[in-house]
Formats: structure tokens, C-alpha cells, sequence
């Protein structure tokens, strides 16, 4: 051995073995002094579970030549010897695979030897647990990958041949002999019944074995099959399993790197479906069971958002109605240290590029894919707070404390990251590259060394009963810094409550005792031992739901999940303060169901599906509603002929100008408005177009088919953005005129298409446009125009609202208000009537209402980055009264407002729709966000430096190298990145710099309801969680199911965004229905058939030939339209059926 070889031998063997125990004691002296929690960690002394996966690299394997090093080991929880006590199996990526008995009391035995289930090849990674030849015990799958010089990475099956003379488990590696003994890069396997015959078949989860930088991203090869690293689906044929991966349409290319495989039925139709996480550049995949043996890959028309960098995932019901959904880990940190430090985004040019060759909508963060239950999901892990977790693997949904809710640990860390910039810019400098590389090849050894190592918390999320969850890791004792992977959950010390096993890299691994009964002694369970019949013997799919205490839990038998694991075999469902259970309805795989009523609570039901009956139950499949619905959705081609109309938005990307802002601007049409403009009786309908795009007047037909009319005058003017737009009497003539706005944010203040038009009808469906400059003499863009006479001479007056000075985002527009002479001329008088609306701010809507009574019409303003605006009218003089109303701190980003009754006491009450709450940014009074503008570099052009409080202090937004790429001067204070982490504003800029910079705020981003209190004020009350899924654009209030209340219509969505901060595209539209008190309830799409595509931006109610008729106005899309039928009764989200 050489002098090189004996120092590195010494550093592998000692040293890094030496770190890691000092920071492992340094971790176990910390929790010794805690104070108890829910989940108590057992010492490897007390349970005699010795386990490391420890990692010692060479020149030729590290994390340089096989990207996957740090992955880690899985957990495997299974009783091996059938004696009522949950086993515990764990892989080793270098050193052998352990079989841990549990001899009670969280004891046990190593019995890795006896059992022969070390394994023999060299990098181990999935451990799946399964009854693979159905002899009623449990057998062990593992899958094995690395790129190890003389490995195969063959898999290994081990069947379990039962006790030895010592009643200890002995199992026969056999793999080859079912078929299964895979040579791809494998990371988990999944045994589950996809054709229902009632033996278990096997998905195999592998990952490329190609480099990530090899790779021609503008040559899709996911249709290509690689035969040997390629997913694979198995079928069990009489014992033996055949790869049936092409005829079943399973993708197996070489672009897959599969991280995680999670199997449920998620349609309800019967049948297993198959989820699929995929790391890098490849989208994940969603195959929905054809019920024929083969699947169809749907992940494009059912998810909208994916992770970027797949990880671990999970199903469960996290919402108790009934559907499973599904959990995604990704690498976004939490820490404002580490996110300024190892977090970088693709720019919009990339996210194009990604686009374009097929890889989806992708984006750095965890996803909760909440399932709709009608072929859709809405991702809501920004609204969940649990977007944002570090470098994650692990996904376990499962309830911690049995409240009856299911709640989310995730484990973490990477023992070197890769991803640290400092690091990154330091390794490709042409001095550390001549350093580390020599003609006798790279010096592995020192690069390794250079790559930094932190060791970062679980998180434990708490499920807090309302879409979202509360990160309590160290409250409940899961909080440890670690390097952690696979992770499973399981009754060890069967007291009705869930322990967690965690494996992790190069230190021991933690063993949880979950100590609910000393903290929740009043929460109940239901535990449930399967047995299945045929081959099937655990009877693994199997779906169970308890009704109890009014609510329903859902939960499907279904042990392999998570990261590279496999949980406890026995369900065990939490049902709060429940005495007992008022049903068990267990849905068998062969069809069968087994029905229970009034089942104590706080035990073991063990349950035979050879006792089922046959169901009398239909599958639920979802998409398919045989009930008539209170909307029903018109289908594309009759939409079209009906009315023939797409918008298509201009290109223009707003990020390349504005290059700190995260929204763009230019895609806030189309807009619609609805009035008679022939007098022929028929509503008909104007649609505004995009930049160099006409909009269209559609003439309604008697036959309730429109055409377009004056398509010539409204040509001439297609170089506008139409923004809003009204039909109104403008010269008292008797017929209505239309006044259209001008917005937009592509093109400068000198451009006459900034102009708002005013089209004068002069009979016949023809229209002139006057020679005004409107709103006031100048070019500016508009958002907003309403009518009203509030000078009560009985003809129409307007209000215009500035939404944003192009090239001068933030800077705060005027409000105009505009008297008619009653011949459709129109002043601008505001400075006289109204001067508090001058430079009020980025203006979005306005409504006119008589909001005190006296006869005349008021006026409420909304806009970005404004407060709610009340200006009450005084005999034509309009004051802010805002501050008196109850709108102080209502800073907001508002869109849109409407006008309605919402209690039922004739007074008129609001409601605004704001940003939302699934968004990576949130405020408070307390916590706001705040935007800084100033020509900080003094160069001419304006920044816009957007913060927000990250824990309890305030930190720009940007990453460094984007405020650098902006601002230049700032590039030699900030030549590490870890200087620039922790830096807020002040330590930035000078306090000269901040003082002469424009602050603007957002104190609230829910959308809400105003609340009329007749005495001049309002109570805000924010509106239900569904509402807050996505930004509101369009409101409808009406009493829709005619119970004598007012319902609202809300729709939405922004997909014009930063990659860094995502798209928001969870609504669908929602429906709530009133209570008559101001208070709403959701009505879910399968309930109301009111489901919307794309990003809505008006709808009108009116009634279409014979038909009263929805039209939904998308941007960048077509037009939607519903028939509704006022007759349908929407049914409360409680119901619960069973079928006996």
C-alpha cells in the first residue's frame, strides 16, 4: 500500500467514522435534558438495534461518479416470524442488510446471519415487503443499484422458508427464480394486484444509469424504451413474474430516474393506479388502471404543477372525504441561510425550454396534490406550508397522535451538498481545477473534502384540520439534525398508536416510540389485521372507511410507500375522541365488502375477506356524475359554434425587462361585458382581445348562437390590450355604446394604444369610436372602468382606474373620474370632486354602491399593493372614509371586487378577491411583505426589491446572483454567497439609499368578504380555504340554488410567473354556498359541475337563447360556457353513503 493510499484509509476508517459518533453524542446528550415528547427516541443501547449506514468513498466511487451516494437505505416494518411483533429490516448502501426481530418492550434481536438476509451484492437501496409466494408469510425484496466495479447490482429476493429448530425466520434468495432478478439501477420495488386476479404483481422503480449533463433535453426520449435501466411492470403468471412493461404502457426510457413509486386507487374506480416520482429534468408520471391490463398516462390533464426534483412521495386522504392524495418531496429549503446559500431556480427562458420538449410544469418544491375526486388535482403545498422542507426524501402521511386527522413527517439532509453555491463557483475556477486534476486523473479525495456537510431537522407536520399543517418536529421529539432517507411507520409495541423508524447516512438510525397514550389518552383507534384469500394473502389493496363522530377516514391497505420502504401490514386509522365507529366498510380486491356498525373503538379488528359479501356498490369512478348537476358544461365544439372565440395572447415576456418582479402584468385580459346593443331584447357580448388581437362584439341570434359584428371598427384598434371593458347608454340616445380599456404593461406611456375607446353605437350592429383620449387627455394603462351617475343627472358617469406605469413597476396610477355631459363627452374632474384618487395606487377594480343609504353612489377601490379604498359621495364630493370603515391595514394584492346582499339585510356588502394563500409569499400586519423602489444603482431605470419576513425578520426575495445581475455595484460585497445570507435591506443599502426609496405593503393576501355593518363600517371575514387555493379574478354572487341566500361564483388562476415562485393554478373555480349570515361552504365540482379550465378572468350570468347561461372568459384559451339548472339541490359535504 502506498503512503497516498495508507493516509486515505486511515481518513476513511477513522476519521470520518470519529465525526460522526462526536456529533451523534452531541445529539443523544441534547435529548437526554428534553423534555418529553410525543415521540420518545429509544437509544440503540436500549433496543440492541446497532445500525449505521455508514459511507466511506474511494477514487473510484464517490458522489462524483455515482450521483446517487448520498440516497441512502430504506426501512422495512413486517412481522417475519409471525408472532404479533412488527420486524424491522434495514438496508445498507456498502455494508450488509439487517434483520431486527422485536422481542417486545422495543427490544431486539439481530438475526441477520441466521436469516441469510445480508445480501451479496454491493449497494443496496429499497427494502419492499410482501408475501411473494403466498404462504402466509412475509418475504423481502431488495433492490440493489451503485456502479461498483465487479457488481451486477442484481436484486434479491428472499423468500422466507418460516422458523428454524430456534423459531428463528430462515429465508432462500431466489430471484432469479421468479424472474425478478432486475440488473438496472433499482431503487424500490411494489408488489400490489394491477390486473385484480388475486396474486401480486410487481412495478420495479429504477433510475438512469446515464450522466445528467449527457443528455439532448430537445430530444425527448421517454418513448423510447431502455431495456435494461427502464421502469418495469411484472406480472405474476402461476408464481412466475413476466415483464409485460410495453403492453401495459409503462414508460421504461433512459430519461427515467425514478425516486418513488406509490400505488392506491385514485379514481375509486376499483382499480390500483400507479404514481411515479421522477428526479432532474423528466416529469413524473401518473398511470391510471384501464381495468384491462393495461394503464394510460395521465399526469398532464390531472396536475397542473409537479415537483422539479421528485423525491419520495406518498397517498392518503389528508382531508377526510374520502380520495387519496399524493405528497411530493423536493429540495426547496425552509431556512433563510440555506436558501440563500444552496437554492438556485431556472429562469423563465429555461422553464420554456422545458416546456416545449414535453418535461411539464416543474417547479422546486414539495407538492400536495390535493385529489378533487373528479380527475383532477389541485396542488396546494403552498396554502399547506409544506412546499418548503430541504433536501427531502422520505413522504409519510399518517396520523401521529390518532385525532382522526393524517399528518406528514418528511425526512431529510444530504451528507455533502452539492448544491452549495460557494461551493459550486469554487470547484470550476481555473485554479481549483488545475489543483484537484493531474495527468494521473482527478483528485477525488480532495474535491470530496471541499463539498460542505450540514446536517439539518425532520419535520413533523401537524395537521391543523383546514388544508394546512403546522411543522411542530421538535415539539414532538422528531427534531434532530440528521442525514436522513428511508423512513417507515408501525405499531411496534402494539398499543394502538404509530412508531417511525428512520435510516440514516453515517449515523445511527432513530427509533421513535410514539407515547400518544401518555399525551392523548382520550384518543381512540381502530387497528386492522387483513387477511386476503388466494394469493393475496394480506389482502393488500384493500380499502377501508370508518364513519365515526360525523367525519369519515379513509385509508387503503397498501404497506410499500414512502422512500425506498415498506410500513406496518396492519392499517391502523385514528378516530379522535370516538367512543366508537358508527361504520367499517372494507372494500375487498376481489370485490367483496365486509360492513360493521357501532364498533368500539381501541382495538384490533382482524377481519377475512373470504366473510365479505358481495358489494351492491358501483365504483366510484370519478369524472362521471350520473346526477344532474346544478352546471352542466357545454362541450368544446359547441362552445365554439355557439361562439366562436379564443384568446391568444401576445408573446412578450415582462421578466425581461422588469427583471426583479415575480408576476407579469401583461396577461391580465380577456375582459367580457354583457348588454343589449341592438335592441332586439338578447343579451349580447363583448370580448376584448389581446395585444394585436381584436376584440369581437357577439350579436346574439334567437337561435342562441352569436355573430360577430363591426369586426372592421374594432380591427383597426387590435394593437390595445383590452382590459375591462362596459356597455352602457353613453349620449342618451337609447342605445347602448361600449366603452372598452386600454392596459397592459408592453409598451411605453407614449403609445396611443394606451388609449382607452368609447364606441358610439349608431344602430344596425355598427359602431364609431369618438376622437377622445380617454381616461384624461394622456396614455396610460388601464385596468378598470364602472359606470354609474353619481351626480344623480341622469346620465352615465365612469370611474377609470390606472393599474401601472409600464416600465415603472409599482408607481402609483391615478383613479379617474369622468362626468358625462349627458352627449357622451366625458371630464375629468377628479381633482375637483374626488383628489384623493390621484396617485392612490396600482388600481385593479372598483365598484359603485349606495353604501350609507343617502341615495347616491360611493365608490370602493382595490389594486395591488392598496388598501381597500371606501370614498363615500357627499353631494358629489367623494371623501376617503376608508380608515372609519374598518379597511386600516388592508393592504393587499387585490383583483377584483363585487357587489352583493350576503346576509340577507338589504344593505350591500363585498366581496374582494385577493392573491390567496397558496403562494410562496404570505403576510400579516405583523409580518408584511414589502416592495422598495428607487433607481438604487442610478442608472435611470427603476428597482423593485420585493421582502418578506422569513421567521422574524425581513429579507429581499431575490437570490443573489439575481439582485447582483441587477445591480452590479453590490458584486464586490458580495462575492461568497454566504456573505449575502441573512442580509435584510438595511444592511444592503445605506440608510440614505432606503429613505429616498418608495415602500410599498401587503398586510393580507386572503380573499374576503365585507360585511356591512350599517353604521358606516365593515367586518372583513375572510372566506373559506377553498377560496384561497389561487389568485380571484372573477366573482359572480347569485342565489344559485335558489334557497333564498347569495352563492358565489369565484375563478382565477396566474400562470405568467417566476419559476422561483411557481404558477398558481390550483383553482378550478369554486362555488360557495351562503348561509345567510355572510358565511359560506364549499361546494365541490362533482356536487355543483361548476369545474373551470385555465386562467379565468371574468364570467357573465345571462341568459343564451332559451337557456340561462355561464361564459367563463380565459386568457390564452377559449370560452367556456355552462347551462344551469336552477332546479338542482346541492348536496352537503357531509353525506356519507353506504351501501349495505
Amino acid at each position: 500500500m502506498t503512503k497516498y493510499q495508507t493516509a486515505k484509509s486511515l481518513f476513511l476508517t477513522r476519521v470520518v467514522p470519529i465525526t460522526a459518533l462526536v456529533f451523534t453524542i452531541a445529539c443523544q446528550q441534547e435529548l437526554d435534558n428534553a423534555a418529553p415528547t410525543l415521540f420518545r427516541t429509544v437509544k440503540s443501547s436500549e433496543s440492541g438495534i446497532a445500525f449505521e449506514n455508514n459511507l466511506t468513498f474511494t477514487k473510484e466511487f464517490n458522489i462524483y461518479t455515482y450521483r446517487n451516494y448520498y440516497n441512502g437505505g430504506g426501512v422495512g416494518l413486517g412481522d417475519m416470524n409471525n408472532d404479533g411483533l412488527i420486524d424491522i429490516y434495514l438496508t445498507a448502501n456498502m455494508l450488509p442488510n439487517k434483520l431486527y426481530l422485536n422481542q417486545g418492550n422495543f427490544i431486539f434481536k439481530d438475526v441477520t446471519e441466521t436469516a441469510g438476509v445480508a445480501g451479496t451484492k454491493a449497494w443496496s437501496t429499497g427494502v419492499s415487503l410482501a408475501d411473494v409466494n403466498s404462504d402466509g408469510l412475509i418475504d423481502i425484496y431488495v433492490c440493489n443499484s451503485g456502479d461498483i466495479k465487479g457488481d451486477n447490482k442484481q436484486n434479491e429476493l428472499f423468500i422466507n422458508q418460516g422458523p428454524d429448530a430456534e423459531g428463528l425466520p430462515v429465508f432462500k434468495e431466489s430471484a432469479e427464480e421468479y424472474g425478478i432478478a432486475d440488473q438496472g439501477f433499482s431503487t424500490h420495488a411494489a408488489f400490489f394486484d394491477y390486473d385484480n386476479d388475486g396474486d401480486l404483481d410487481l412495478y420495479l422503480l429504477n433510475n438512469s444509469y446515464q450522466a445528467i449533463g449527457s443528455f439532448n433535453l430537445r430530444k425527448n426520449e421517454r418513448p423510447v424504451r431502455d431495456e435494461v435501466g427502464g421502469d418495469k411492470l411484472f406480472r405474476n403468471d402461476n408464481g412466475h413474474y413476466n415483464d409485460v412493461s410495453i403492453e401495459a404502457g409503462i414508460y421504461g426510457s433512459v430519461i427515467g430516474f425514478g425516486l418513488g413509486v406509490t400505488i392506491g386507487d385514485i379514481n375509486k374506480d376499483g382499480w390500483l393506479d400507479i404514481y411515479v416520482s421522477n428526479d432532474f429534468f423528466e416529469r413524473d408520471y401518473l398511470y391510471l388502471n384501464n381495468a384491462n391490463g393495461t394503464f394510460r398516462e395521465v399526469l398532464e390533464s390531472e396536475m397542473r404543477s409537479i415537483s422539479a426534483a421528485s423525491m419520495g412521495a406518498d397517498l392518503a386522504d389528508i382531508n377526510n372525504d374520502g380520495y387519496s392524495d399524493i405528497f411530493v418531496t423536493d429540495m426547496l429549503p425552509e431556512a433563510e441561510e440555506r436558501i440563500k446559500t444552496v437554492t438556485t431556480f431556472e429562469n423563465w427562458d429555461k422553464y420554456q425550454l422545458n416546456l416545449d420538449n414535453g418535461y411539464w410544469h416543474q417547479f422546486n418544491r414539495n407538492m400536495l396534490q390535493l385529489n378533487n375526486g373528479d380527475d383532477t388535482f389541485s396542488e396546494i403545498g403552498r396554502l399547506a406550508n409544506v412546499s418548503a422542507t430541504d433536501w427531502s426524501w422520505g413522504a409519510l402521511i399518517f396520523d401521529f397522535d390518532n385525532n382522526g386527522y393524517k399528518d406528514i413527517f418528511v425526512a431529510n439532509g444530504i451528507y455533502q451538498d452539492l448544491t452549495n453555491q460557494d461551493f459550486l463557483k469554487f470547484v470550476t475556477e481555473e485554479s481549483t481545477i488545475q489543483r484537484i486534476i493531474s495527468s494521473e486523473g482527478v483528485d477525488y479525495k480532495q474535491l470530496v473534502e471541499l463539498i460542505p456537510s450540514q446536517a439539518v431537522p425532520n419535520y413533523g407536520f401537524v395537521n391543523n384540520e383546514n388544508y394546512s399543517f403546522t411543522n411542530k418536529a421538535k415539539e414532538l421529539g422528531l427534531g434532530q439534525p440528521s442525514f436522513s432517507n428511508g423512513s417507515a411507520y408501525g405499531d411496534l409495541d402494539n398499543d394502538g398508536d404509530l412508531d417511525l423508524v428512520v435510516n440514516n447516512v453515517n449515523m445511527p438510525i432513530f427509533l421513535y416510540e410514539n407515547k400518544n397514550e401518555d399525551f392523548n389518552p382520550d384518543n381512540g383507534f381502530l387497528k386492522f389485521k387483513l387477511e386476503g384469500v388466494g394469493s393475496n394473502t394480506f389482502a393488500t389493496g384493500t380499502k377501508i372507511t370508518v364513519v365515526a363522530g360525523g367525519n369519515r377516514h379513509y385509508i387503503e391497505q397498501m404497506p410499500i410507500r414512502g422512500f425506498q420502504s415498506t410500513v406496518d401490514f396492519r392499517p391502523n386509522i385514528g378516530l379522535g375522541k370516538a367512543a366508537k365507529a358508527d361504520s367499517v366498510i372494507v372494500e375487498w380486491p376481489g370485490g367483496s365488502v365486509t360492513i360493521l356498525t357501532d364498533v368500539p373503538t381501541r382495538q384490533t379488528l382482524t377481519l377475512s375477506e373470504k366473510d365479505g359479501v358481495p358489494s351492491q356498490k358501483k365504483p366510484m369512478e370519478t369524472g362521471s356524475n350520473s346526477r344532474e348537476t346544478m352546471f352542466e358544461a357545454v362541450a368544446a365544439d359547441q362552445v365554439k359554434a355557439s361562439i366562436d372565440y379564443q384568446h391568444k395572447e401576445n408573446l412578450f415576456v415582462d421578466f425581461d425587462r422588469d427583471r426583479l418582479i415575480f408576476h407579469m402584468l401583461s396577461t391580465e385580459g380577456p375582459c367580457m361585458c354583457k348588454g343589449d346593443v341592438n335592441g332586439d331584447g338578447r343579451e349580447d357580448l363583448f370580448i376584448g382581445g389581446a395585444r394585436e388581437m381584436a376584440g369581437e362584439l357577439f350579436i346574439q341570434r334567437p337561435n342562441g348562437t352569436f355573430g360577430s359584428e363591426s369586426k372592421l371598427t374594432f380591427e383597426k384598434d387590435k394593437s390595445a390590450e383590452d382590459v375591462d371593458c362596459a356597455i352602457f347608454d353613453a349620449n342618451g340616445d337609447g342605445k347602448n355604446d361600449l366603452y372598452v380599456a386600454s392596459g397592459g404593461s408592453e409598451v411605453t406611456n407614449s403609445s396611443p394604444s394606451l388609449s382607452d375607446r368609447l364606441y358610439i353605437n349608431k344602430g344596425s350592429g355598427s359602431f364609431e369610436r369618438t376622437a377622445q383620449v380617454l381616461p384624461a387627455n394622456k396614455f396610460e394603462s388601464s385596468s378598470t372602468v364602472n359606470v354609474a351617475d353619481y351626480d344623480g343627472d341622469g346620465d352615465m358617469d365612469l370611474f377609470v382606474g390606472i393599474r401601472t406605469k409600464p416600465y415603472f413597476y409599482g408607481e402609483p396610477g391615478n383613479g379617474y373620474l369622468l362626468q358625462n355631459d349627458g352627449n357622451g363627452n366625458f371630464e375629468e374632474v377628479t381633482s375637483t370632486i374626488a383628489p384623493g384618487l390621484k396617485n392612490i395606487g396600482m388600481i385593479t377594480d372598483a365598484v359603485w354602491s349606495d353604501i350609507d343609504g343617502d341615495g347616491d353612489q360611493d365608490l370602493l377601490v382595490v389594486g395591488e399593493w392598496m388598501a381597500i379604498n371606501l370614498f363615500r359621495n357627499d353631494g358629489g364630493k367623494f371623501t376617503n372614509t376608508s380608515i372609519e370603515a374598518g379597511f386600516a391595514n388592508t393592504e393587499g394584492w387585490w383583483n377584483a371586487i363585487e357587489m352583493a346582499d350576503l346576509n340577507g339585510d338589504e344593505l350591500p356588502d363585498f366581496i374582494v378577491g385577493n392573491h390567496g394563500l397558496n403562494s410562496r409569499f404570505k403576510a400579516s400586519a405583523q409580518k408584511p411583505i414589502n416592495l422598495f423602489l428607487s433607481d438604487f444603482d442610478q442608472n435611470g431605470s427603476l428597482e423593485q426589491i420585493l421582502t418578506q419576513y422569513n421567521g422574524d425578520f425581513s429579507y429581499p426575495v431575490a437570490l443573489k446572483h439575481d439582485l447582483v445581475m441587477q445591480l452590479p455595484g453590490l458584486k464586490k460585497k458580495y462575492l461568497k454567497y454566504e456573505n449575502f445570507k441573512g442580509q435584510k435591506m438595511e444592511d444592503i443599502f445605506t440608510s440614505e439609499e432606503l429613505a429616498n426609496a418608495t415602500r410599498l405593503t401587503a398586510n393580507i393576501l386572503e380573499s374576503v368578504a365585507l360585511i356591512n355593518k350599517s353604521n358606516g363600517r365593515f367586518e372583513i371575514v375572510k372566506l373559506p380555504q377553498e377560496a384561497q387555493f389561487s389568485p380571484i379574478y372573477a366573482i359572480l354572487a347569485n342565489d344559485f340554488n335558489q334557497d333564498g341566500v347569495t352563492d358565489l361564483l369565484l375563478a382565477g388562476n396566474l400562470y405568467d410567473t417566476k419559476p422561483e415562485v411557481g404558477r398558481y393554478d390550483a383553482s378550478y373555480g369554486v362555488m360557495l354556498q351562503g348561509n345567510g349570515q355572510g358565511g359560506f361552504k364549499n361546494v365541490s365540482a362533482q356536487q355543483s359541475g361548476f369545474s373551470l379550465k385555465g386562467q379565468a378572468r371574468e364570467m357573465a350570468f345571462m341568459k343564451v337563447g332559451s337557456q340561462q347561461m355561464l361564459l367563463v372568459a380565459n386568457n390564452n384559451d377559449a370560452l367556456q360556457m355552462f347551462v344551469y339548472h336552477p332546479t338542482s339541490v346541492i348536496i352537503p359535504q357531509k353525506t356519507i353513503e353506504i351501501n349495505k
